[in-house]
Formats: C-alpha cells, sequence, structure tokens
C-alpha cells in the first residue's frame, strides 16, 4: 500500500520556504503527500512539487475560543479527508490541535517543535499564566503512545523534559532546515562600507529592538556603517513592530528597510555581516542561510543562536535583550574586513559539514520509515486512515 503522509502547518509560505524538501523527497519516494495550511500564494509551489493541499481555518495569534474550535475542527476535517498513515505536524498550533486529533483517531504523529515561541519567552505574569495552559497541551499532544518528536536543539529537550512536557523517549534531533548549498553559494563581500543584516520577521523577540538600539550606537560613534532590516512586520505576533515604528526609524536613517524576498542568497551577497539578536531559536534558517552564503554572523547567546554559531570561528555570540553589547561585539567586526572574511569563510565550512539540506531530509526520511514500521498499539478506525495493521 502507497503510505499517505499528511502535514500541517500553520503558514503556507514558510513551509514552503522550510520544508518543501521533505514533500519533494517524501513523493520520490513512492509517498502520497497531501499538506494543511490556511492558503496564500506560496500553496501553488506545494501544488506544483505533486502534493494535495488542503485548506484549514488556523489563525497564529488569534486567543479567541471561537477561532481556535474552528481549528480544531478544519484541523480534524482535513486528517479524515487525506486519510493518512501518520502526519507531521509543525509549528506550535499544528502540534497542539493536530497532535490531539491524531491522538483521539488513533493516526501516529511526528511533531516537529521548531522552537517555543513568544509564549517561552514572555516574561509577564500573563506570559506564565499562558506557559501552564500550553504545556498542558503540548503533554496532551506529544505524549500518545504512537507519537515521535523533532527537536532542533537540546536545550528545548531539556526543557520539555525537566517541565515533565514530554514522557517518553521517542526523540530526534535534527538541526534545524538546512541549506541548499548549491543555490546559497559565497559572494565576494562588497565593497564600501560595512552592511550588517538582519533578516527575519520584525518582531521584538527577533531583537529588531536592540538591532536598532546598537546600530543607533554605533552610528553616534561614527562607525561609518550601514544596518539593514530585511523581512516584514507579523501583525498576528502581539511582538511584532509596527509600520510606524520602521517608517520613523527609516527617516531618522538609523535603518535601512527591505520587505521580504525570495532570494535571500541575492540579500545575502549584498551585506558583510548577519545579525540575529533573537531572544530564543528553534534551529534559525537566518544563520544557516547566512553560513553558506559565507558570512559572518551575530548573535544572542541563546537556545538555538548559539547551536548554529561556532563562537569565534563562524561568528561571535552577544549578550540577549543588550543592545549596548550587540554594539560592542558588532564594533570590532564592523571596523575589520579581513575578519569578516575569515569567520565567514569559516562559516561556509560549518555549512557544507552540518547544515546540507540533502542530510536533514535524509534524516527525516529514515525517521518516516521508522513510524511508518513501528507496531500499532493504539486501535484505528478503518473510516479515518485505512491503515493496515502492522
Amino acid at each position: 500500500m502507497t503510505p499517505r503522509l499528511l502535514f500541517i502547518a500553520s503558514d503556507a509560505a514558510v513551509f514552503v520556504s522550510h520544508r518543501l524538501n521533505l514533500v519533494e523527497a517524501a513523493i520520490a519516494a513512492s509517498y502520497q503527500v497531501a499538506v494543511a495550511s490556511p492558503g496564500g500564494g506560496a500553496v501553488a509551489a506545494i501544488i506544483a512539487a505533486g502534493a494535495t493541499h488542503i485548506p484549514i481555518h488556523l489563525l497564529r495569534g488569534s486567543k479567541n475560543p471561537i477561532h481556535e474550535l474552528r481549528s480544531l475542527a478544519s484541523i480534524a476535517r482535513a486528517l479524515r479527508r487525506a486519510r493518512p498513515h501518520f502526519v507531521h505536524l509543525i509549528t506550535p498550533k499544528p502540534i497542539l490541535y493536530g497532535g490531539l486529533v491524531a491522538r483521539l483517531m488513533g493516526i501516529p504523529s511526528i511533531a516537529a517543535v521548531t522552537g517555543l515561541g513568544h509564549v517561552f519567552v514572555n516574561r509577564s505574569a500573563a506570559g506564565r499564566l499562558m506557559r501552564r495552559g500550553v504545556a498542558l497541551g503540548y503533554r496532551l499532544a506529544i505524549n500518545g503512545p504512537a507519537t515521535a518528536v523533532i527537536f532542533q536543539n537540546r536545550d528545548d529537550l531539556a526543557l520539555f523534559r525537566c517541565a515533565g512536557i514530554l514522557r517518553h523517549d521517542r526523540v530526534s534531533l535534527i538541526a534545524g532546515s538546512g541549506t541548499d548549498l548549491a543555490a546559497i553559494t559565497p559572494a565576494p563581500l562588497p565593497p564600501g562600507p560595512t552592511v550588517t543584516l538582519l533578516p527575519a520577521r520584525l518582531l521584538r523577540d527577533k531583537g529588531v529592538l536592540e538591532f536598532v538600539a546598537a546600530a543607533r550606537l554605533l552610528r553616534q560613534r561614527g562607525a561609518g556603517c550601514r544596518f539593514r532590516l530585511l523581512g516584514d512586520p507579523d501583525v498576528t505576533n502581539p511582538t511584532s513592530v509596527t509600520l510606524g515604528q520602521l517608517a520613523a526609524w527609516v527617516a531618522e536613517g538609523v535603518v535601512d528597510w527591505q520587505p521580504h524576498t525570495s532570494d535571500i542568497g541575492a540579500a545575502l551577497a549584498a551585506c558583510h555581516i548577519v545579525a540575529l539578536p533573537s531572544y530564543r531559536e528553534g534551529f534559525p534558517k537566518t544563520l544557516i542561510d547566512a553560513a553558506a552564503a559565507g558570512r559572518a554572523a551575530v548573535a544572542s547567546d541563546v537556545p538555538g543562536c548559539r547551536d548554529a554559531i561556532v563562537d569565534g570561528v563562524t561568528g561571535l555570540l552577544c549578550k540577549p535583550r543588550d543592545g549596548a553589547d550587540l554594539a560592542a561585539t558588532l564594533a570590532p567586526l564592523i571596523a575589520d574586513r579581513a575578519l569578516q572574511q575569515r569567520l565567514g569563510d569559516a562559516a561556509r565550512r560549518h555549512a557544507e559539514a552540518h547544515f546540507d539540506v540533502d542530510d536533514v531530509t535524509a534524516a527525516h526520511l529514515e525517521l518516516y520509515s521508522s513510524v511508518l514500521d513501528r507496531p500499532r498499539r493504539t486501535a484505528l478506525p478503518a473510516n479515518v486512515s485505512g491503515r493496515r495493521s502492522q
């Protein structure tokens, strides 16, 4: 029987940029693949790759109970329509809702914890309360007898274990989404003033405010460099910067801004340094792609970021949530083109050794095979997935 795989994702565009390789590889390995996500222009790429797209109602930033119940119901409908032998759940809401529904239906699942999101870095009382609720949801969603979990770094795995969220050993560590080393290649460092680039969604949790603070400090000191934001605000995220804030920074001359582009290779080729002063990550593609492009990086010493950088070899680590320390870390690198080149060359070698998308894809296919081969311990109604007993 041809194995049926269903991906559930919260954003079609992010799924295409980070996971389309898994769709292509699974289809090449004779899987029948469907992707359930909200709609958007990126759906065309999913269909062009040979997968079926199933639209679902899912609002990433919503806390409205009515919307959340609609999301739960639409995910249940997607599972009934796709009748998968197993489901790959990506990002928090698909894991929480899809994991619970799959567990109730007896469908094996793989939960990909790609990062812990705003709720795990929010220090407010409301954030702590929400964390308890989300932790309970994860506990219900990922501890079924036919559930495997992917973590991108050991810190997130340790947090889940210490908090009692994860209660089994069906765990894989896969360091991010990988990068296409043939598509993103090193280009010569451009002439002129040093350009430091932050390519990310424009969120406070990504360290955008610290990036702007560092830019302002270095500009006041006459460092002779340019700071560029690459990406768009995300109105679904409570930590998004506003277009008004962005316009004010640009008018002040403290940063340049370039909207999100699908040609990340060209954007990286036009800069000298990549910065990611994030508060917490899973395993940031920003830093993986920067390494592939042969660009030195400066990032916060937090989970995810420190896993993607060899401090002092491929880049530099700075204190989190500290614009002054980011400026102090960047200053000597901005002033030394030879150091930029040396760290960038080492970053490319590190990417070739550790971030090849083909290796990441192979690790996922191996996991898929193990999930299909795992003995069933939960009855699966034939009208839900049609999977034979094993």
